[in-house]
């Protein structure tokens, strides 16, 4: 089974919520390694934007089959693509015998994050 999310986030949003005074906010919300990359780059608005877009249509599209909270989802940038970490989500799918794999794609220019994500969901033992 397959489902699919979608997110558009308005950077200045980020750039009003500056990390300095807004921490308690940030680590609400962040993963430590999530808040690392962003702050890694001079404009870090664009990416904590980015990132929250990943979180939110990630959870568009597992929300119908697990239950996850916006730091159980960890959007890491490894490799040549973001990779989805379900901090928690996995345990609870292990529960229900089933497995989810999910796939997503994040873009930003200086005004607009967009975040698109595909849940491959599958019972243990199918294909």
């Amino acid at each position: 089974m397959w489902d699919i999310g979608v997110d558009v986030v308005e950077v200045q949003r980020f750039r009003r919520l500056d990390y300095p005074n807004h921490k308690r906010f940030y680590n609400r919300i962040f993963t430590p390694r999530e808040i690392d990359y962003c702050l890694s780059f001079k404009n870090a608005a664009q990416h904590f934007a980015a990132t929250f877009a990943g979180k939110e249509s990630v959870f568009k599209a597992v929300n119908r089959h697990i239950r996850v909270k916006p730091r159980e989802i960890e959007i890491l940038r490894d490799g040549d693509a973001p990779q989805v970490n379900l901090v928690r989500g996995r345990v609870g799918m292990a529960d229900t015998g089933s497995q989810v794999e999910v796939k997503v794609s994040l873009s930003h220019t200086q005004s607009y994050a967009i975040a698109f994500a595909l849940a491959r969901f599958e019972k243990a033992g199918q294909t």
